[in-house]
C-alpha cells in the first residue's frame, strides 16, 4: 500500500514475520517522514531503523489495529480543497512539485488507451442476498463505543455490534433501538446515521449513531455474554479478534465510518 499524505510518503506491507503478528512494516525514504507520522497520528510506531541497502531506507513496525486507526486519523485530518497546495503549505514546494510529478504519471490511468485494469472486478453492481439488519453504534460522554461479545463467540465473532432484523412492521430506526436494548441492555436514542449500507456475510447492515441513556438492564444471554464500553483504538483491536473475516472487515468499516459521522456532531 502506497500513501502519500501531505505529512509524507509511505510504503506499507505485511512481511511473513508481520502476518504471525498481525503486524505491518511501514516504510519511507525520508527519516522525518516516519517521525511526523509517529508523532502526529501513530504513537505507538516501534523504533525506527536504517538500511542503506534498501529501497526504502528508514522502517518501522506497527499493529494492524494501530495502523488502521492512523489511517482513521489522518481522514479525519483532511480539512484543504488542493492536497498539493497542503503538501506546499506543509513540506514546500520542493516536495509537492514532485508529488506533482507522480499525480502527472498516474494520470495515464484516466487517458491512455492501455489497458491497465486487466484484473481489477467487473464495473457492476454486486449485493449479497438477504434482508437489511438494522443496528445502533453508541457512544459515551467519553466518546468511547460499545461493543458487544456473542455468546459462545457465535459464528466466529469475539466483538461486534448490536444489530437484527424487523419484526412486526417496526421501522428502520424502531429495530435498531429495539436490537441494541435486547443486546445490550441499554435504553438509547438516535442521534444520527451512521452513512452506508454495509454487506456482511448474510445480507447487509445498516446502523444508527446513539447515545445510552439510563442505567443499563439486563442483556438477553442467549445472544450476549458480555458488553464493553471501549475507546476507539481498543475497539478496532477487539473487533479485529474475530474470525468471520467477512463479519470483521463489516464491523472495522462500520466503526471507522460511524467515528468520523460522530465527530460531525
Amino acid at each position: 500500500m502506497w500513501l502519500i499524505s501531505k505529512y509524507g510518503f509511505y510504503s506499507t506491507v505485511c512481511k511473513p514475520e508481520d502476518d504471525a503478528e498481525h503486524t505491518v512494516t511501514i516504510r519511507a525514504r525520508v527519516k522525518n517522514d516516519l517521525v511526523a507520522l509517529k508523532k502526529k497520528f501513530l504513537p505507538h510506531l516501534s523504533k525506527i531503523s536504517a538500511d542503506e541497502g534498501t529501497d526504502y531506507k528508514y522502517r518501522a513496525k506497527a499493529s494492524q489495529a494501530d495502523f488502521a486507526i492512523a489511517l482513521l486519523r489522518m481522514a479525519l485530518d483532511i480539512n484543504y480543497d488542493n492536497f498539493k497546495d497542503a503538501v506546499a503549505d506543509r513540506q514546500g514546494m520542493a516536495r509537492s512539485n514532485l508529488y506533482h510529478e507522480f499525480w502527472d504519471t498516474l494520470y495515464q490511468l484516466q487517458t491512455s488507451k492501455t489497458d491497465f485494469c486487466q484484473n481489477t472486478m467487473p464495473d457492476t453492481d454486486m449485493e449479497t442476498p438477504g434482508e437489511v439488519a438494522y443496528g445502533g453504534i453508541l457512544f459515551d460522554g467519553k466518546r468511547r463505543i460499545l461493543l458487544r461479545k456473542p455468546t459462545d463467540e457465535f459464528d466466529g465473532y469475539a466483538w461486534t455490534f448490536a444489530k437484527g432484523r424487523v419484526k412486526n412492521r417496526e421501522t428502520a430506526q424502531q429495530t435498531a433501538i429495539r436490537e441494541v436494548l435486547e443486546e445490550t441492555g441499554y435504553h438509547a436514542e438516535i442521534i444520527g446515521v451512521v452513512p452506508g449500507t454495509f454487506q456482511g456475510g448474510t445480507g447487509s447492515n445498516e446502523y444508527f449513531l446513539m447515545r445510552p441513556t439510563g442505567k443499563p438492564g439486563p442483556f438477553d444471554e442467549s445472544e450476549t455474554e458480555a458488553v464493553k464500553w471501549a475507546p476507539q483504538d481498543k475497539a478496532v483491536k477487539l473487533i479485529g479478534m474475530t474470525r468471520n473475516e467477512a463479519g470483521r472487515d463489516r464491523d472495522l468499516q462500520v466503526l471507522l465510518a460511524a467515528v468520523a459521522a460522530y465527530s460531525k456532531q
